[in-house]
Formats: structure tokens, sequence, C-alpha cells
């Protein structure tokens, strides 16, 4: 269908709009981290909030995160994997209620869940507080409908011909699923992937609720954000915090982009 040029301008325009309003604030965040003040436009340029971070303090944190990261990453695709199969190939009663109640985690903010599950487990099991699996296993419950509609997506592009071709010919389902499907739906895995690391990576909420024993570098940051405010170097901390986590999962999508589809073989 062909749009009138006002309607394209403005639709452009729009778009423009839209894109800017998204990365403000990643903006005003490496603007405040070279800066001596933290209005905007920013009038003093400077380089001294690098030198107020406690660099030591902020990396163990972030090794820390990515640790709890890859730990979460790893849970979701082991959990989400065979749901989005069973649920795209397969055909069994309350398939239509699983498909719905797999947005609960959605629907109910994570905080909901964090706190019902932090009374439990003070109550009845004080060892595990701070615990870092069972931070690892409820920071997975919120991305779970995520990456199982991210992998089935990529399930629903694959023909099932080549898995029924595999089998005819003598394979194993499970020869077939690991030969076969995984291979051919890696884009869509590398995608929950990521998701599952970003999100696992950046959590605030759960490792806070239930009294992480090692601060995540969004809680090493809130803490210096609750003791000084937000002055510029705290500006450093999220621009270094988003830069290793953004690294971390460019890194990972090259590397596997090549070499996913050769790993089974």
């Amino acid at each position: 269908m062909k749009i009138s040029r006002p309607v394209a301008v403005l639709l452009n325009a729009y778009a423009l709009f839209l894109a800017l309003l998204l990365t403000w604030p990643v903006l005003q965040i490496v603007l405040t981290s070279f800066t001596s003040d933290i209005v905007f436009p920013p009038q003093h340029w400077s380089l001294n909030a690098f030198n107020e971070v406690l660099w030591p303090g902020l990396f163990r944190s972030l090794l820390f995160s990515l640790k709890m990261g890859a730990a979460v990453t790893i849970l979701l695709l082991i959990i989400c994997l065979p749901t989005a199969y069973a649920m795209e190939r397969r055909r069994f009663a309350g398939k239509a209620l699983l498909s719905v109640l797999i947005f609960v985690p959605i629907i109910f903010p994570v905080v909901t869940y964090s706190s019902a599950i932090r009374v439990y487990v003070f109550m009845f099991f004080p060892a595990l507080r701070g615990n870092f699996w069972l931070i690892v296993l409820v920071t997975a419950m919120w991305p779970i409908p995520l990456v199982v509609r991210s992998i089935q997506g990529s399930l629903a592009n694959v023909d099932v011909v080549y898995e029924e071709a595999a089998v005819i010919m003598g394979a194993s389902p499970l020869h077939t699923f690991f030969k076969i499907t995984i291979p051919l739906i890696a884009p869509g895995l590398i995608t929950a992937a990521m998701i599952g690391f970003t999100s696992a990576t950046t959590t605030f909420v759960v490792p806070f609720i239930l009294g992480s024993n090692q601060p995540t570098v969004s809680l090493y940051i809130f803490g210096d954000v609750g003791r000084l405010g937000f002055v510029p170097w705290i500006a450093v901390e999220v621009l270094v915090m988003e830069l290793v986590v953004l690294g971390a999962v460019q890194v990972l999508y090259f590397v596997f982009r090549k070499q996913f589809r050769g790993i089974f073989v």
C-alpha cells in the first residue's frame, strides 16, 4: 500500500522521536560520565569521575553478575528448550492451558513471587538465605515466557519434514533432536540465550529481596546511589556495566553464529 508523502514524513518523524526517547537515558549516562556536573546539556567536561570509582569492588560485582548470568542462561535453556519443543511439536491434554499459564511470571511483577519465596525460605529454610543457586533459580523464572516463545518461534520456522526424514532413515528421536533440530533452530537458541543472560546479569529485584551474599553490579551501584546520591562517577559505573554486558552478548553472538551449527557434529 502506497502512502502519501505527508504521512511518510510524519511516520519518519515519529520513528525518530521514539528512537531518541529510547536512547536518551543511555546518552545521558555517557555524557554525565565525562562531566563534573549532572546537568543537561553538560557544561564542564572532565575525566575526574573515572578516578572516583572504586574499581576493585565494581569489578568483583561485575564478575559475580556475569557468573549468575551464565548460570541462569544454562538453566533457562535446560528448562525452556524441551518445553518449547513439546508445545510446538507435540499434542497433549492441557496444551492450550500451558500456553496461557507460561505467561504468569510476566503478568505478576517479579517482586511478588520473589517476596513470597523470601517469606517461605526465611521461615522454613533460613540456611538458604542469600544462597547463590536459589537466587539463580528465582531469577530464571521471569524470562521463561520470553525464552520459550523465542525458541518456539524458531521451531515453527523449521519444517518438521527434516526430523521425519531422519527418523525414517533410522535415527532415534534423541539423535534427531541433537543432530537435526538443534542446529536448525540455532538462531532462536542464541536469541533466547541473549535474553536470559542480559536479564540475569543486570537483575536487581531478586538478589535484593533474597539477600544475596554478594552484591550483583546493580546492587553495588544501588548501594553507592543510596550513600552518595547520583553523582558523575555513578554514571561511570552504570556505563561500565552496560558496556561489559553488551560486549559479552556481542562476543557470544559472533562466536556462536559461526560455530553453533557444528557443535554437535
